[in-house]
């Protein structure tokens, strides 16, 4: 049986709540000679051109404990000027002050990023699994994660190692940090969970939930008619789904 390929593993972390900072570390086990590394510049479902690279600051890259150089190819791509095959670590900064559902955003109240935004790709590598380290905040915050990652090991909040097949994969799947509000419920024997920030006192997750599982049981029934009625009568079903 062939062994399976190392993970190219991104770490991120609150690196300055007041400077709405990232922090991340991306190890790449096996890099090319000259490896290159990029932003996206659209993201799934939108793709209208994006600018995320200029939000990336502080690009550092090292191997063997050494400092490589960096050549910057365009406004988004970078090429790594390392030794191949061994391993390689770069560290960065994401300045995440876009308080919309395309970028990242990060204050005292609530984190959220999609992986367009924060997680550089590594050329000639997409297919290779991805892991996210979400590193737990150095003070008591109550804050939990939700995202559709699949979990390697998180700890009761949700912090912790996630698990991605592809960067496509990875890149599809948003990141929300904070004290939110989560519900969950079945739709045609599928577990979801929905999650909303900054809900109010007046919220009312129950009549939310009870909404969005007749549309989700709609929507599933009009496009997977004959597996949805196959998998009412499972008694195991498939992973939750985040919304």
């Amino acid at each position: 049986m062939p062994a399976q390929p190392t993970p190219i593993c991104y770490q991120v972390r609150v690196g300055d709540l007041h400077a709405h900072l990232f922090a991340v570390t991306l190890t790449i086990a096996k890099p090319a000679a000259d490896q290159t590394v990029s932003l996206p510049v659209w993201i799934p479902g939108s793709y209208l051109v994006r600018e995320f690279a200029k939000h990336l600051q502080r690009l550092q890259a090292t191997q063997n404990s050494r400092s490589v150089a960096l050549t910057q190819l365009d406004k988004c791509s970078w090429q790594v000027h390392c030794s191949p095959g061994k391993p390689l670590t770069l560290r960065y900064e994401i300045y995440a002050f876009d308080n919309s559902v395309r970028s990242a955003w990060l204050d005292s109240g609530r984190g959220f990023f999609n992986g367009t935004s924060v997680c550089l790709r590594v050329h000639g590598q997409e297919d290779t699994p991805h892991q996210l380290t979400l590193a737990a905040p150095g003070w008591p915050t109550g804050w939990q994660v939700a995202t559709a990652l699949s979990p390697l090991k998180v700890n009761k909040s949700g912090f912790g190692h996630y698990l991605a097949a592809s960067y496509d994969e990875l890149v599809d799947s948003p990141v929300e940090l904070g004290a939110f509000w989560s519900g969950s419920f079945t739709a045609c024997g599928v577990p979801h969970r929905f999650v909303v920030a900054a809900a109010s006192a007046s919220f009312d997750g129950a009549r939310l939930l009870a909404d969005v599982q007749t549309i989700c049981e709609a929507e599933i029934n009009f496009w997977h008619a004959q597996a949805a009625g196959a998998k009412t009568k499972q008694t195991k079903t498939k992973a939750p789904h985040d919304r």
